[in-house]
């Protein structure tokens, strides 16, 4: 057990600390140090093993733990430091390296550090303030050990130079001698244009996606292995026939794309794997196929804001969840009710029943062609990110 450092304060200053770190958002804050720490662009919609759920982890998991130090005045027990070494751990599986797992326990100290600081009040602000720097000297010492523990890592060298060149050029930095070395070394020509792509191998290990991009590298592309994903840049023409071989692979490539629109364009790339895989499609994958999926993801406040004022709505008023199933269901049979209350089942009658409570509490009209596509685009959206989300009340 580690003691909290401790600081002489009144207790106002210990009860607004306290206050501050109870309504602390663990879920919110992971969320905004993980897109601070982002190198290479990442897709809106996590899917299985992608090394950006896995550093939001990583942050949760410290974000509590000092917390926790905070408010109890005692260091993380074997047990909470069981579960971060377990998560390091995780994050190695995944490819990420141990500098990346230390940035993102980082981020969490410096992020909780902050919401103390933010109380503005001097006594507030200057409690306790040496905890999360203690915390990391604990933390470098878990990660370091589970790194050290976990013997079945690919080799990263030639995945660490890819990962280093591919964010360099997707954020658009200036090219030092460096990025040609590298560049170089690969047999990538930094002179675009280039083609951006994310591939997956379903049911694929870390180490079976680090081999397929060591693979892509050596037929001349840029691939970075990113936990369960591969993505990087080829130039125009690369064949990709001999890795569609195989049966098992998801591919999403984009054409040649303009520097400052590959960001934007990794992202729907590996949106578009995340929703061919959950739809058990395998081979190239076109956005055509998944569009409306897409579009809300490149418009999350908007979309967010579709299924509180549709779903979230009935869910407030009907925990039970039969309301938004019977609308899901509608939108599923394109609001043909008979085929709806024979898929739900429901008796004609309990449908129409429901259809009127829905209305009733949403405001819309289901006779009405834009607010069936509002009814549809919000059952979309629940359907690809999951969760709940609160009601917008008008």
């Amino acid at each position: 057990m580690h003691a909290m450092p401790r600081a002489d304060s009144g207790p106002a200053a210990v009860g607004r600390l306290r206050s501050v770190l109870h309504d602390l958002d663990s879920e919110l804050l992971a969320r905004q140090v993980a897109c601070g720490l982002s190198g290479a662009p990442v897709g809106r919609i996590a899917g299985h093993g992608c090394q950006a759920g896995i550093v939001e982890d990583i942050i949760r998991r410290s974000l509590e733990l000092v917390r926790n130090w905070l408010l109890s005045g005692q260091g993380p027990d074997g047990g909470a430091l069981s579960d971060l070494y377990e998560a390091a751990r995780e994050a190695a599986r995944h490819g990420l390296a141990a500098e990346d797992v230390i940035r993102a326990c980082c981020g969490a100290a410096r992020a909780v550090r902050s919401a103390v600081l933010e109380t503005g009040s001097p006594e507030g602000g200057g409690v306790h303030l040496e905890v999360p720097w203690a915390f990391l000297d604990v933390a470098l010492t878990t990660v370091t050990r589970a790194y050290a523990d976990q013997r079945d890592l690919p080799s990263a060298s030639g995945n660490s130079r890819a990962a280093t060149l591919f964010a360099r050029v997707c954020a658009r930095s200036a090219t030092t001698i460096e990025d040609l070395d590298r560049a170089e070394r690969m047999g990538f020509q930094l002179a675009g244009p280039h083609c951006p792509f994310v591939a997956a191998i379903e049911g694929g290990s870390a180490a079976a996606h680090a081999g397929l991009a060591a693979r892509i590298r050596s037929a001349g592309a840029l691939a970075s292995a990113e936990g369960h994903r591969v993505a990087g840049l080829t130039m125009p023409g690369f064949d990709w026939g001999p890795f569609l071989a195989d049966s098992a692979l998801i591919l999403a490539a984009e054409s040649a794309t303009r520097d400052d629109g590959l960001a934007d364009a990794v992202g729907n790339l590996h949106d578009l794997v995340t929703l061919a895989a959950r739809a058990g499609r395998r081979g190239r994958i076109r956005a055509d196929d998944f569009l409306t999926e897409l579009m809300l993801a490149n418009s999350p406040r908007l979309a967010e804001d579709i299924v509180g004022r549709v779903l979230g709505l009935l869910d407030a008023e009907d925990p039970s969840g039969t309301l938004s199933q019977t609308l899901r269901s509608l939108a599923a049979h394109g609001f043909n009710r008979t085929a709806a209350a024979t898929a739900l089942p429901a008796h004609r009658n309990t449908l129409l029943y429901r259809i009127n409570r829905i209305e009733k509490l949403t405001g819309l009209d289901l006779d009405r062609h834009a607010h069936r596509e509002l009814a549809r685009l919000a059952v979309v959206w629940r359907d690809t990110m999951g969760g709940d989300v609160p009601a917008r009340h008008e």
